[in-house]
Order: structure tokens, then sequence, then C-alpha cells
């Protein structure tokens, strides 16, 4: 009997056989003009696919590396920032920002729940430089109203940012 390995975890993905052949036929050099034309094709498909007219931007790693990088770059040591967590990923929002120095405002809920639109008013200040969210928490599935959240930020005022890990929820809805 042929036993297939199989990951429960929230990637690496397993790939179709045709999806693996197309990535093994590929062996453009990341110079030249061909791959440059192909790189902005990817980017502007991207943008449909996201649905957004703004810049988007590729980065090589881990899902928590671009979380590290979001935090670093985003916010300053002292910033006040809320984070929502309510499981794994949500967890290390939080981690994050506390080792980067910043002022960490959290509304926590047990895994798996979400949070009332209300609970996130009621913790925003005028002082929140960043909000921190998952889109999806892969670790329970939970999917959060990240629209309803970036109304609630864009109305705290332009220098509150909203950053949405949304490895795992990024077209869905």
């Amino acid at each position: 009997m042929l036993l297939k390995n199989r990951l429960f975890t929230p990637g690496p993905t397993p790939l179709l056989p045709a999806a693996q052949n197309a990535m093994a036929a590929f062996t453009s050099h990341h110079r030249p003009a061909d791959f440059k034309a192909l790189y902005t094709r990817v980017l502007a498909d991207m943008k449909g696919f996201i649905g957004t007219s703004n810049d988007v931007l590729v980065i090589a790693s881990s899902g928590t590396g671009v979380m590290e990088g979001s935090v670093s770059n985003l916010t300053s040591r002292g910033d006040r920032v809320l984070v929502l967590t309510a499981g794994k990923f949500g967890e290390r929002w939080r981690d994050l920002a506390k080792a980067y120095g910043c002022t960490v405002d959290v509304l926590e809920k047990p895994y798996g729940e979400t949070f009332s639109l209300d609970e996130v008013r009621i913790k925003l200040t005028p002082e929140t430089r960043a909000v921190y969210v998952q889109a999806t928490e892969s670790s329970t599935g939970a999917r959060h109203d990240v629209k309803g959240i970036a109304k609630l930020v864009r109305a705290n005022g332009d220098d509150t940012l909203l950053i949405v890990d949304a490895i795992t929820g990024l077209g869905t809805t």
C-alpha cells in the first residue's frame, strides 16, 4: 500500500503535480528583461486579486518575518499600538510589538472567538499609532471583521495604521 505523507500545518501548502511541473520548467534569472516583464505582470495581477490600486510588495520570507518587518518598519519604540489577539498569530503580533518596545494595548479573546466593533472602538485612542490583526486566525479558523475594523481605524485619524496579516485570509470573503 502506498502511503502519502500529509503535512497538517498552515504551510507549506501541497501543490498539484501540474503546478509542480510548471514551477520546475521556470528557469529565468531575476535580472533579464523577461523576468522583469513577468514580475510586473504578476504584481499587476496581484492588485486585481487583492482588489487594490495601491502598490503590492512580494517579500521572500516566512509569514513571521513579514510580521516582524511590519512592526520594525511601521512603528517605533514607545509608539502606542493596539493588538487584537484571538489565537496563536495574534499572540505573535503582541510579542513582536513588545519586543520592539511599543506600548501595547491588547484586546484579547479566547481562541476561536472574534471581536465586536464596539470592543475595538473602546480600545482605540487618539494616540494609537497602529492596529495589528489577523484577517483569519489560522490556528482556529476565526475570521475577523477587517472591513469594519478598517472603518474604525480610518475614523481614528490619518496617523493610525491598520496592519493585517492576511497570509491565510487574502482572497476570502
